[in-house]
């Protein structure tokens, strides 16, 4: 089973997505703030200490970000 930081990370690469895109998605679709550096905190190597584990609201709000957008376009 994959991690939130994989799921986030695998996201990221498929949408062509910076930390900073991923972060203003996720402010807009939660109306709440993220910052780049919350991101980053999500998406660092498990093993440093500045690292955070990505919570499932994160990964869920990205993926309707995403998803709202696309319908947008359509």
């Amino acid at each position: 089973m994959k991690t939130n930081r994989e799921i986030f990370l695998k996201i990221l690469a498929e949408h062509q997505l910076t930390q900073a895109d991923s972060a203003a998605l996720i402010c807009k679709q939660t109306q709440r703030p993220c910052s780049v550096r919350t991101v980053r905190s999500w998406l660092n190597d498990p093993d440093k200490p500045s690292s955070r584990k990505c919570p499932d609201w994160a990964v869920t709000a990205l993926k309707n970000a995403l998803k709202d957008k696309t319908e947008l376009i359509k």
